[in-house]
């Protein structure tokens, strides 16, 4: 009887092919992951620009400056501003100053961001802003869009949220003081 004393060539293409199959799913795993992970931070770019652009356009919207009576004047001045056309503030209210652009597009690194205000009229006339950002990665295709509105109570609060006031009407002073 004649005993082996190592392996037949047969077995170790057999082992070959085993560690072959094994490598190629690791492979396979690793390329998958690094897409995946590509992918997460590039959609993380894209939030965080879109998130940066809101807050731009929101902060001018709801800008504040001083007038030479010593008073806040917002940019969304008695709640009667309106994109892309003027709505006409009635009599005694002040003229919207400071007005931003109502579209517009920012980069922030790679990523492309538009904006658009668009307004409409509120139930007792008061102007509502509809603020909409899109960013897209121009890499990775990435696209998120968000948006945010302003209505006069972003600019006078009512007291409760339970039981909130109507927006004030505007008088000749400026505001909307009742």
């Amino acid at each position: 009887m004649r005993q082996h004393k190592g392996l037949t060539l047969v077995e170790v293409l057999i082992a070959l092919v085993v560690v072959g199959i094994a490598f190629a799913a690791m492979a396979f795993i690793q390329t998958n992951n690094l897409r995946m992970t590509t992918n997460a931070r590039l959609t993380t770019h894209v939030k965080a620009a879109a998130n940066q652009v809101l807050e731009s356009v929101m902060s001018s919207v709801l800008a504040t400056s001083v007038d030479f009576s010593g008073k806040k004047v917002y940019a969304f001045n008695d709640y009667y501003w309106n994109c892309p056309t003027a709505q006409v503030p009635p009599a005694g209210a002040l003229p919207v100053v400071n007005r931003p652009a109502c579209t517009g597009t920012q980069n922030v690194g790679d990523v492309v961001v538009t904006y658009a205000v668009a307004g409409e009229s509120g139930v007792t006339g008061e102007g509502v802003l509809t603020v909409t950002v899109t960013a897209q990665h121009p890499s990775g295709g990435q696209r998120l869009t968000l948006g945010d509105r302003v209505t006069c109570y972003d600019v006078y609060p009512s007291p409760t949220s339970l039981a909130p006031e109507p927006c004030p009407k505007p008088v000749a002073a400026g505001g909307g003081r009742k």
